[in-house]
């Protein structure tokens, strides 16, 4: 049967719960052809087969440091005997099977491998400590974790040790050392398969329409929470995608620098998955350091990269700007708000087109700019994807109107199923008519451009006025002496909150009058002006980029509370 051929009929397994999807929408994405039969490995068959010859995926990780690279037919082997060695280990359909590892070939070949067993894949970025490692074992009660005993300071192995409970999943560690008892070596997970002919009777078919990956928020505002999707939720993001965006932008062939941590849903999704999905190469960077991936990029010829606004501001600071060798065809700078003026200090820097595109772990990307856009139509986040409906939502729940700032909401395809083991939280995010509340302040003109405000956390209302953080912030950026930027609201007990910018700056001596008097001259209202300055080394971050704004007001919180 055909890969594009619709799924079989029959209940819908996503229909559990605590999950958001009904009888009718499953049949209405089925029949609609917004859902397929496809399946994340089998992504990878279809391209072994088409392209055995093709590099599918380079890293660094040999011995030394040295380069590796595995053919699709090669890549496909090695994820063929993964999948039955997980099956010998005990693993079936619906299991959990949890990788926190670097960015690497044997992250990605286990991505496809535990998809290919029937099991459900979750990734963990290697940088998570005990607290959120011991949240997401729990949640989804892991069989196997597979890690490796030290990444530069990290130690995951370490952290797994203390995060599970009675239960112990199989460790499985990447590596000559550190394994203890009961766990073995990743090496030893494989079990080639002696005859070809017999795989269908160790691997199951994998149905498409089955939970097959757990992906955890960034915990930026709470705890991270479950997020759940299908073979049928990822395929139909990538799809709406690249049919908006346009495959032949992103390279010819595209070679895929995956700078964000696979263990994240910005790798997983943009760099493992769609890169198979176009059979591509893509290049794994183990850790970023500005420095090494300026080298990594222009030695492997990348033509896209993924990433939050922070990959990309650091490149303006290596010799890749203006290199000629830079093979870069488009970067897209997604995770967390862009600063408005980055964009067109990328494209200056790099001669390739640089743009913005909003997404989420529950829903990929939804809203994206596009080659083609003005440079006004730039200066946005984008419009919503085909297949992805947006609107804005008041207080009252009811769509406002254009240019007005409200709640963003979202319905797709690609939206996940809801949150892992929390009904009551699925139904409040997701109505009955299957909108899902983002949590984003936004805007939407005339011309359907989006424009986004920040989180609805983050806004700061000040004596009952929201000031649009998001845009204070992009203007800060253009600040000279400003590296990085979070604005967020200090408690006051006549105004309700202060705005307070925090600041990682390039002098000691930026004082509060002179980013002010930089707002003041860029057009922005005296009424939206910070009231407070905090100079900080640098700002607290998730593993993909994003600045953790909850951290900050916490530690803000902690100096007012402090005896004097």
């Amino acid at each position: 049967m055909s890969s594009q051929n619709t799924p079989a009929a029959g209940e819908h397994p996503g229909i559990r719960p605590d999950s958001r999807l009904t009888r009718d929408l499953a049949t209405t994405y089925e029949t609609g052809g917004q859902w397929t039969s496809q399946t994340l490995t089998s992504l990878l068959a279809d391209a072994a087969v088409a392209h055995p010859e093709l590099t599918a995926a380079v890293d660094s990780a040999g011995p030394g440091g040295s380069r590796r690279a595995m053919t699709y037919a090669e890549l496909d082997a090695y994820v063929t005997d993964l999948a039955v060695g997980l099956r010998a280990r005990g693993v079936t359909e619906g299991d959990s099977v949890v990788v926190m590892l670097p960015n690497c070939i044997e992250f990605a070949a286990l991505i496809f491998a535990i998809n290919r067993a029937g099991a459900v894949y979750t990734g963990i970025p290697v940088a998570y400590g005990t607290k959120e490692v011991r949240h997401i074992l729990a949640s989804t009660g892991a069989k196997v974790v597979v890690t490796q005993e030290r990444v530069a300071s990290a130690t995951p192995l370490e952290v797994v040790r203390a995060s599970y409970g009675e239960a112990a999943p199989l460790v499985v560690v990447r590596g000559d050392s550190g394994r203890g008892e009961g766990e073995i070596a990743l090496g030893d997970l494989a079990v080639p398969a002696a005859d070809g002919a017999r795989l269908p009777d160790v691997l199951p078919t994998v149905d498409p329409r089955g939970l097959c990956h757990i992906g955890f928020t960034s915990g930026t505002t709470g705890a991270p929470k479950g997020v759940m999707n299908t073979n049928q939720t990822l395929i139909a993001v990538l799809r709406n995608w690249l049919a908006y965006f346009g495959a032949e932008n992103l390279g010819a062939p595209m070679v895929n620098a995956v700078v964000s941590p696979v263990g994240h849903h910005s790798g997983f999704l943009w760099g493992v998955l769609m890169t198979a999905y176009l059979r591509g190469t893509a290049v794994y960077l183990e850790k970023w350091s500005p420095a090494t991936a300026a080298t990594f990029l222009r030695e492997e010829g990348a033509t896209v990269f993924f990433g939050a606004p922070t990959f990309l501001q650091d490149l303006l600071t290596t010799d890749l700007v203006g290199d000629p060798r830079c093979a870069l065809r488009a970067v897209i700078t997604t995770g967390s708000p862009v600063p408005r003026a980055l964009p067109g200090a990328g494209r200056s820097a790099f001669g390739c087109w640089v743009g913005s595109a909003w997404g989420m772990t529950e829903i990929g990307i939804g809203i994206s700019c596009r080659p083609g856009m003005s440079d006004p139509e730039l200066a946005s986040d984008g419009r919503a994807v085909p297949g992805v409906e947006v609107r804005i939502v008041g207080t009252d729940g009811e769509p406002v109107a254009a240019d007005t700032p409200g709640r963003m909401q979202v319905r797709s395809a690609g939206l996940f199923l809801g949150y892992q083991g929390l009904p009551d939280r699925t139904r409040e995010e997701i109505d009955a008519e299957g909108w899902f509340d983002t949590g984003d302040t936004a805007r939407i003109d005339e011309n359907q451009l989006v424009y986004l405000e920040g989180r609805s956390k983050d806004i700061v209302i000040r004596g009952g006025e929201n000031i649009p953080v998001v845009a204070v912030e992009s203007v800060l950026y253009t600040h000279p002496d400003v590296v990085d930027v979070a604005v967020v609201g200090v408690p006051d007990e006549r105004l309700g909150e202060r705005a307070c910018a925090v600041v990682h700056s390039r002098t000691d001596d930026l004082t509060l009058d002179e980013l002010n008097r930089h707002l003041l001259d860029s057009g922005v209202s005296r009424h939206f002006l910070p009231e407070r300055l905090v100079l900080v080394p640098s700002l607290p971050k998730t593993p993909s980029g994003k600045i953790r704004k909850v951290e900050l007001r916490q530690r803000l919180a902690l100096v007012e509370t402090a005896p004097q």
